[in-house]
């Protein structure tokens, strides 16, 4: 079963995939250095230049697998926890949320009627940017009046959780186009 964006575990399923994926490019550029000098000496430089060529895509995959192994899957017992707790509220697991100057992992994005809770268990979260990003891109996409707010501790976002289950707020129409623009903001 192939995880998508949003799904618990997916940071770790993108990072094996990732790297089959830098491994067989880097491998396909040597196998073209190799048939260029050895098997088809006579075409060496046709084959450097094809080789040169398919180093570009593979170093882009070994960048995008840094970025990938830069964050790791959130903790089970907490993704358990919530998925009992959640009620209607959707949820997005294992999201990088990517701004021009830094990209911040979080463990889990709720959203539900003009609501973004976030909870980042990882050091060196700067909530406030963070927050300000979501304003900003919610704005410029066109989602006005929504209240964001981000948490580094799970105890407060489980409450936070809990207390919207409880009130049993309803999701609105808008709710779908904002967990689809979350999902395109993370990696």
């Amino acid at each position: 079963m192939k995880l998508e964006k949003g799904d618990f575990g997916y940071l770790n399923s993108r990072q094996k995939a990732v790297a089959l994926r830098t491994g067989a490019m880097f491998g396909f550029t040597l196998l073209l250095v190799i048939m260029g000098r050895v098997i088809f000496s006579q075409y060496e430089k046709v084959f450097v230049i094809c080789a040169i060529l398919s180093v570009l895509p593979a170093a882009m995959s070994a960048v995008n697998l840094i970025m990938y192994f830069r964050f790791q899957t959130g903790r089970k017992e907490i993704y358990d926890e919530i998925e009992v707790l959640k009620g209607n509220v959707n949820i997005l697991y294992d999201c990088v949320i990517t701004t021009e100057q830094k990209s911040y992992g979080t463990n889990a994005i709720a959203v539900i009627n003009k609501n973004i809770i976030a909870l980042s268990e990882y050091e060196n979260t700067d909530v406030n940017d963070l927050e300000r990003h979501f304003s900003y891109m919610a704005r410029k996409n066109g989602f006005k009046n929504w209240t964001i707010k981000v948490f580094t501790d799970y105890g407060k976002f489980r409450e936070r959780i809990k207390y919207l289950a409880d009130k049993q707020i309803v999701p609105n129409s808008t709710d779908k186009d904002m967990v689809e623009l979350v999902k395109a903001i993370s990696l």
